[in-house]
This record gives C-alpha cells, sequence and structure tokens, in this order.
C-alpha cells in the first residue's frame, strides 16, 4: 500500500540532505517510525577549516623530509644489502665493504674480457 505524501514528508523530516539524496529513487516503502532516529549517530561533526600558520623554515624543512624520504630509504636499503652481501653470503670482512679498491676488484671480475 502506498504511503500518502504527508506521511512521506513526515519520514523525511528528520534525515540529513546527505540521507534523502540516497532515498531518492528508492522502490522499496519506508520503515515506520517507531525506531527513533538518532541524529548524533548519522550527523557528522562540522570540522573547521582552520590551518596553522606555520614558520617557513620549519614547512620548508617538513617539505624537504617529505619529498627525501623515499630516496633516502632506497639509499640505506643499498647499503644495507651491499654490507649483509659482501659480509654474509660471500664471508668477508665488514670493513672492506666501503673500500673503493674491493668495488674496483669487483667490476674488474664483472667486466674483464675473457
Amino acid at each position: 500500500m502506498m504511503e500518502s505524501k504527508k506521511e512521506t514528508a513526515a519520514a523525511l523530516e528528520g534525515l540529513t540532505s546527505a540521507e534523502r539524496s540516497g532515498l531518492q529513487g528508492a522502490t522499496t516503502s519506508y520503515k515506520s517510525n517507531s525506531e527513533p532516529k538518532r541524529k548524533a549517530d548519522t550527523e557528522q561533526p562540522v570540522k573547521n577549516n582552520v590551518r596553522v600558520k606555520r614558520n617557513p623554515a620549519l614547512r620548508v624543512f617538513l617539505w624537504l623530509l617529505r619529498k627525501s624520504i623515499v630516496p633516502l630509504l632506497c639509499l640505506i636499503a643499498v647499503v644495507g644489502g651491499l654490507y649483509l652481501g659482501f659480509t654474509v653470503i660471500g664471508k668477508q670482512p665488514g670493513s672492506e665493504v666501503f673500500e673503493w679498491s674491493t668495488w674496483r676488484h669487483m667490476y674488474d671480475l664483472v667486466f674483464a674480457d675473457s
């Protein structure tokens, strides 16, 4: 049985505009008003669009930190991988990892004419 326009308008009084727009075009009938509507649960708190002004030097520092975090993590991963690979897999002393002669020797081994 179809509800009258007055009953439909009364049922929509407690709804927010977002809830009303979600109900447009719905083909199911409305529930009875025996359940009280909880406005606190359905309404979201209003956020203030107030931004905190920071010191320009701090803003530049935070911007640089955000932009450089991925390359820094990549560099740390490469250095850690070199160290672990040289000491654990290669069973060489860890102090030789960062010597230029070690990597020159590796380059000569890889790219030497056979």
